[in-house]
Parts: structure tokens; sequence; C-alpha cells
């Protein structure tokens, strides 16, 4: 059987793209040594151990850890809102983090991780547009937060950033994932093409934001790292 799929079997990884994550950061072990091929048959004599246990609901909470680190900030005793939450994979980090308080919104229902759903930390609101005032409102309140933020596919960030901006505190920052192909609507031609959507979201990004911090995000999205290439970006209001 694939290495991979033994994991999931054997219960020491919920799903296989958990196993893929868990052997590709070389955290399985076979016969005492560390094996990152998802591919290898494992036998009947084979012994398979675990040095470290996926520690967040999913792949996206070792993501903004990654982030957060590379850019040296940190969410201890913030106020945050995870615009995009989806299973909870950053809100998770968050409260791991220390966070005071983490808002989840997401346009779907019922997405949320039932472990995140029961932290005394978190509140969720579902079925939520982001670029909808009203609903936000509705949601939010007169709510404001030190850190917000936004990791969408369904939603340009130009749509999302200018509304969900009205819940920053003065002093605040948006960390915000750019996503050319997801800005487009479609696959990029080129490296070129991706360039040049990039500056002109950059152009537009510094008539309504002081940037702060600009970063290609260390981890790619899918379980083996070759998904879209994300940029991320630190914010503040001008």
């Amino acid at each position: 059987m694939r290495l991979d799929l033994y994991l999931v079997n054997k219960g020491l990884a919920e799903t296989r793209s958990r196993a893929v994550h868990l052997i590709k950061t070389g955290n399985v072990v076979v016969n005492g040594t560390v094996c990152q091929k998802q591919s290898y048959n494992v036998k009947l004599a084979d012994k398979v151990e675990i040095k470290a246990a996926f520690k967040y609901v999913s792949r996206a909470g070792y993501k903004i850890e990654a982030i957060f680190r590379r850019l040296s900030l940190t969410a201890v005793g913030k106020s945050i809102l995870d615009v995009g939450c989806s299973t909870g994979g950053f809100s998770d980090f968050f409260l791991q983090q220390g966070a005071t308080k983490v808002i989840g919104l997401d346009v779907a229902r019922e997405i949320v991780d039932p472990r995140i759903l029961a932290h005394p930390r978190f509140r969720f609101c579902g079925g939520v547009d982001a670029r909808d005032i009203n609903a936000l409102k509705r949601c939010l309140l007169s709510d404001k937060f030190d850190i917000i933020s936004v990791d969408v596919s369904n939603a340009l960030l130009k749509e999302v950033l200018p509304v969900v901006s009205a819940f920053l505190k003065s002093e605040g920052s948006i960390l915000a994932l750019f996503k050319p192909p997801y800005e487009m609507g479609r696959l990029l031609g080129s490296k070129e093409e991706a360039d040049a959507l990039t500056r002109e979201f950059d152009d537009w990004l510094r008539e309504l934001y002081v940037v702060v911090g600009k970063e290609i995000s260390p981890l790619r999205g899918g379980a083996k790292n070759k998904g879209t290439m994300e940029i991320v970006y630190v914010l503040e209001p001008k």
C-alpha cells in the first residue's frame, strides 16, 4: 500500500492531503529513516512512525504560520477577522498563537472544522459575502480588528479590501493573499502576464494603502506545494 494511503488507513492522518503534507515535510519515519516519498510501498514488516502530528485543522495553518514567521508578525493579544476562513486553518493558527478574539467569515456555510467552532475565542459568520458592507455590518456590528486576513478565491481583492477595511482599527493591518489567476478569472498564459497583473495591482493598492510588507507565500496551494503562487501583502490604511 502507498505510504500516503497507509497513513490515512491507520488513522495517522485524517485525509490524504494531510498525509502528503506530513510526508513532504519530513515528519514520517519508515524503519528509522525519514521517508519523503508518498508512493513508497509499505510492507508488512515496515515500522511507520510520525515525528510530529498535523497541528492545524488544515494545511492553511502552516501557510499562515510561515508567512507570520517570514514577516515577523504576531497574533498575540490581537483581535482578528479571518475573511475566507474556509475550514479554519488560519483561525486555528491565530488562536494557537494567542489571539484574544477571532471571527471567521466565509461565503460558504457549515464549512469550519468543529474543533475550531467549539473554541471559546472563535465565532463564525457563514453565508456572508465580504463584498457586501450591509451583510458585514449585520455580522460584525461595530467591531474593529487589529488584523484582518483576506484569503479569497471567489471574489476579487479589489472588491473585498475596500469593504473590509471599514472594520480595521486605525493602527491595524491587513494581510491579503493575491492570486493572479483568480484575479483574472482564468489561467495566465505566461509569467510576464502574471507580472504585469501584479504591477497593476501594486499601483492600485498604493492609492489606498501603505504597503508595509510584500512576500511570495512560502507555501503554494495544493498538497504537493505545486499550486497557485500567492503574493502576501501587509497593508496599513493611509
